[in-house]
C-alpha cells in the first residue's frame, strides 16, 4: 500500500498552519491583566461576585486568576454557612418533615380516638430525655458523625456550628484548587454536620 506524502503546510495532524488560524490569532483580544501585552486566549468570569462579566487572559495570568479565586471572600460567617447549607442540597428548596406547603398538619394525640391512660402521647407533657443521659451507640451514624467533626457530647449547637464553619472553610474545593479529595471531605463534613445538628435538636 502506497503512503501518500503529507501536504505542504501541515506540520502535524493537529497543528494546521492555515490562513484562517493566523487570522483568528491576529484578531484575538489582548490579555486584560494590567500591564500585560500578550494575547488573551482564555475566557473567565471577572470575579466570584460578578460571574456574568468575563475577561480574557493569557496562559500565565489565567493561572494567577484561578489561584486568587476565593468565593467566600468578603462574606460573613452567617453568609458562608448559608451558602454551604444551600450547596449540600444542590441549591434546592427544603423544609422540615411534615411542614411541606400544601400538606395539612396531622391531628395531635390529644385529639386521637384512643385512650391514653398513662399519658404517653400527651402533647402537653415533656417527654424529652435528658441529653446527658443519652449515650451514643458504637458505630452508629451519630457516633460516626461526631467522630468526623472531631467532637463529643455534651456539646451545644453553637459549638457545633463554629466547628462546622472551620471545617467547611478548610475543605471547601475553592480553597483547595478544586481537589477531589477536598470535595469528598467537604461533602462528608456537611453530611456529618446535619446528622449532629438533628441529633442535638432532638435532645433540646
Amino acid at each position: 500500500m502506497a503512503i501518500q506524502p503529507r501536504k505542504q503546510g501541515l506540520e502535524t495532524p493537529f497543528n494546521f498552519s492555515t490562513k484562517r488560524a493566523k487570522k483568528a490569532h491576529a484578531c484575538a483580544p489582548q490579555c486584560t491583566w494590567p500591564g500585560c501585552a500578550d494575547t488573551g486566549e482564555f475566557n473567565a468570569p471577572k470575579s466570584p461576585r460578578n460571574l456574568a462579566e468575563h475577561v480574557w487572559l493569557c496562559a500565565e495570568h489565567i493561572r494567577e486568576h484561578n489561584k486568587a479565586w476565593n468565593y467566600f471572600e468578603g462574606m460573613t460567617d452567617a453568609e458562608v454557612e448559608a451558602v454551604v447549607r444551600h450547596d449540600t442540597v444542590w441549591q434546592r428548596q427544603t423544609w422540615k418533615l411534615g411542614a411541606k406547603p400544601g400538606i395539612k398538619a396531622k391531628a395531635s394525640f390529644a385529639n386521637a380516638r384512643f385512650r391514653d391512660s398513662f399519658g404517653l402521647f400527651d402533647d402537653l407533657g415533656d417527654h424529652t430525655p435528658d441529653p446527658s443521659e443519652r449515650a451514643l451507640p458504637p458505630n452508629s451514624p451519630v457516633a460516626k458523625a461526631f467522630a468526623i467533626m472531631d467532637l463529643a457530647p455534651p456539646i451545644t449547637l453553637e459549638q457545633v456550628k463554629a466547628r462546622y464553619k472551620q471545617l467547611a472553610r478548610r475543605h471547601h474545593p475553592d480553597a483547595n484548587n478544586g481537589a477531589k479529595e477536598a470535595e469528598e471531605k467537604f461533602k462528608e463534613v456537611a453530611t456529618a454536620y446535619q446528622v449532629v445538628v438533628k441529633y442535638l435538636e432532638g435532645c433540646a
